[in-house]
């Protein structure tokens, strides 16, 4: 155990402030044993107790001083830290507590540091969340899971009484779980209440409830509650999975069967029955409960859709024959909601990129139904008060048929299938009236307004557009899916998170390349030199470096962009790079 002496010495260390003064503003930095001599201590005070806390936000810098006050003594940091979470909604451990150039730890009580009523305790953090809703939400879903717990054997017996029909929707209490969920994952505070939960163990009881809810089919769940209670978990589950952190991959991984169980309720490649996306049509109990399915499949879709972005997970994803299935029969049933039909189109682009999956998804079935969902008029769309609404449902196919083009673009640049003659000419077609016909910039706008894609890997795309083909003589087909490529690359480039997330890559100098490797005759050439002009006009462009240059050669010429930034790929590819004993000019 340490001596008094080394604890004062480990306690008067000076806290450094990014403002160069040292703890509160102009204190200088001291060194020596700390004056704790000041009495009486906080527990031998009154119940009341104020603290003067600055609170130091970093990395923005912002400084604020509030008074805090407590009627209850807590006997540590931690619990002062509790306190503090409640007070001024910064999560525990996002918090630096200092008093006198002294940290706080978490394990030693008030009464060591000496601390009096009114004295100033500093707070560095960096975000702060909705504690009272992400509370709130938690118990919800424990008093669910408890609930239907105890109630399995009667929920699936199906026969549901008046009284316990009512004794059901005043304890699940779905309104207010999906109002918390709505509360707590807006875009600018999705990532930081969603590490509130995990670390406030949210994704055990979440999971939990899920697993529950699967053991019952769908035809035995005769209330509506129970298929919105799943709904609501699986919205849920997709905001934890977009943030989880490396420490907690785990826990994740050992919920994507039961993802399986809810996109797979209700089989659509067998007997679609999935009603109009329209709650007004809506008469009977029995069209309500399908609605309900509908849900429950779109939310475990979203779910897929994160995960497929996942390597780890789309080759157990791709061997599913069941899921599968069920991707196309969603793309096929007519009355399925357009933007649900994206989400499977975006499940498809994040497996693409995985060069293994590729042998399960070329399948002729597969292209036939991407025809289909592309010329299909949508049964809904997405609206916006200031955009006309003929306009909305141009765009809303425009928007299916961009992600139908990528799919299919990506299967024939990587020769991933060959393609019967007539389903060749289809395709060609489609690829032309979509490229010819789309209004680039109000596409852009339509992408970014109605949340159609977040990109957070840039290297996906730039890599299809380095497929190692002869340019030089490329088919109809080759020479429009190229351009579609590189058409995606111009939508990347526009926003401005993008183009940072494509420095932070390392992928600017391939970028920069792109152009003197395609054939100047093809619209892709056009294209890609658009691209540049757009990133330039944001970003100054720099030369690249004459490594990555041989790189780019490779990865157009021989084999691909993943393997050209491999540092051994001249072992693989026959090529020698610079800084070999022996070297070849290319």
């Amino acid at each position: 155990m340490e001596n008094a002496e080394a604890k004062e010495a480990k306690y008067a260390t000076v806290t450094d402030r990014s403002d160069g003064e040292g703890c509160n503003g102009a204190r200088e930095e001291r060194s020596g044993e700390a004056d704790y001599s000041r009495l009486p201590c906080l527990s031998e005070q009154s119940k009341t107790i104020s603290f003067n806390v600055l609170l130091l936000r970093t990395p923005l810098n912002t400084t604020i001083s509030r008074t805090f006050t407590t009627t209850k003594f807590p006997e540590s940091v931690a619990a002062l830290k509790l306190a503090i979470q409640e007070e001024f909604q910064v999560p525990v451990y996002d918090q630096k507590l200092s008093f006198d150039c002294a940290v706080l730890a978490d394990g030693e009580s008030l009464d060591f540091y000496r601390l009096k009523d009114g004295d100033q305790i500093t707070l560095e953090y960096t975000t702060t969340v909705d504690v009272e809703c992400a509370f709130h939400l938690m118990s919800l879903l424990r008093n669910a899971l408890e609930f239907v717990k105890n109630e399995q054997s009667q929920l699936a017996s199906g026969k549901i009484s008046p009284e316990f029909s009512k004794t059901i929707t005043d304890t699940l209490h779905v309104k207010d779980i999906n109002q918390c969920i709505r509360q707590l994952f807006p875009p600018q505070k999705m990532f930081a209440n969603s590490m509130f939960i995990l670390n406030n163990r949210g994704l055990d009881v979440t999971t939990s409830l899920h697993s529950l809810l699967l053991n019952q089919t769908w035809e035995q769940i005769c209330h509506l509650e129970l298929q919105h209670l799943e709904y609501n978990v699986l919205i849920l589950l997709n905001n934890l999975f977009m943030v989880t952190s490396q420490h907690l991959k785990y826990e994740v991984i050992n919920n994507l069967d039961n993802i399986f169980g809810s996109f797979l309720r209700v089989p659509l490649s067998s007997k679609p029955i999935i009603v109009p996306h329209n709650r007004n049509l809506y008469s009977s109990t029995k069209h309500k409960q399908l609605e309900a399915l509908n849900d429950v499949v779109t939310g475990a879709l979203l779910c897929l859709n994160t995960k497929t972005a996942d390597e780890q997970h789309q080759i157990q994803i791709v061997t599913n024959e069941k899921v599968m299935k069920q991707f196309v029969g969603c793309l096929e049933t007519p009355t399925f909601p357009r933007h649900v039909q994206t989400y499977v189109l975006g499940c498809f682009q994040h497996l693409l990129y995985n060069p293994h999956t590729h042998k399960y998804l070329a399948n002729v079935d597969l292209i036939g139904a991407l025809l289909k969902v592309a010329y299909r008029s949508p049964s809904h769309q997405i609206t916006f008060e200031d955009v006309d609404p003929a306009l909305c449902s141009k765009l809303e196919s425009d928007c299916v048929m961009y992600f139908v083009v990528m799919v299919i673009s990506h299967l024939a640049l990587t020769k991933a299938t060959r393609l019967p003659e007539k389903l060749s000419s289809q395709v060609e077609l489609l690829l032309n009236r979509f490229l010819r016909n789309v209004d680039f910039n109000l596409f852009c706008m339509w992408m970014v307004k109605a949340r159609r894609y977040v990109w957070v890997d840039i290297f996906p795309p730039l890599s299809l557009a380095y497929s190692p083909l002869r340019y030089t003589s490329l088919c109809p087909i080759d020479s429009l899916c190229l351009e579609a490529a590189v058409m995606r690359l111009q939508i990347i480039v526009s926003k401005d998170g993008e183009r940072h997330c494509l420095i932070k890559q390392g992928l600017l100098d391939y970028l920069i390349c792109l152009p003197w490797h395609i054939s100047e005759g093809l619209e892709a050439h056009k294209r890609a030199k658009l691209v540049l002009e757009m990133f330039g006009s944001h970003i100054p462009l720099q030369p690249p470096s004459l490594n990555n240059i041989v790189r780019a050669k490779l990865a157009s010429t021989c084999c691909g962009l993943a393997e050209a930034m491999r540092s051994d790929c001249h072992r693989s590819v026959g090529w020698l790079l610079p800084g070999n004993s022996q070297q070849q000019t290319t």
